[in-house]
């Protein structure tokens, strides 16, 4: 009876989690959070599908950033 395998074993998956990684290559923060400015230190809650670098500060005119 060659190839007939009696074996009930059952195996141990390892994940590999953490977080994962923004386009361009930037960290995938997610939705929370806030966007600041590096040049006047305002902040600004993030909006969802909206990165912080493509928004404007509403008080000095310079890109926003996720710190």
């Amino acid at each position: 009876m060659s190839g007939m395998g009696r074996g009930g074993g059952k195996g141990q998956g390892i994940g590999r989690g953490g977080q994962g990684q923004g386009q361009m290559g930037g960290s995938g923060l997610g939705p929370a959070g806030e966007c600041r400015c590096p040049n006047c230190g305002y902040t600004m809650s993030h909006q969802t599908a909206v990165p912080c670098y493509q928004q404007t500060c509403p008080k000095c005119g310079s890109k926003m950033t996720r710190p």
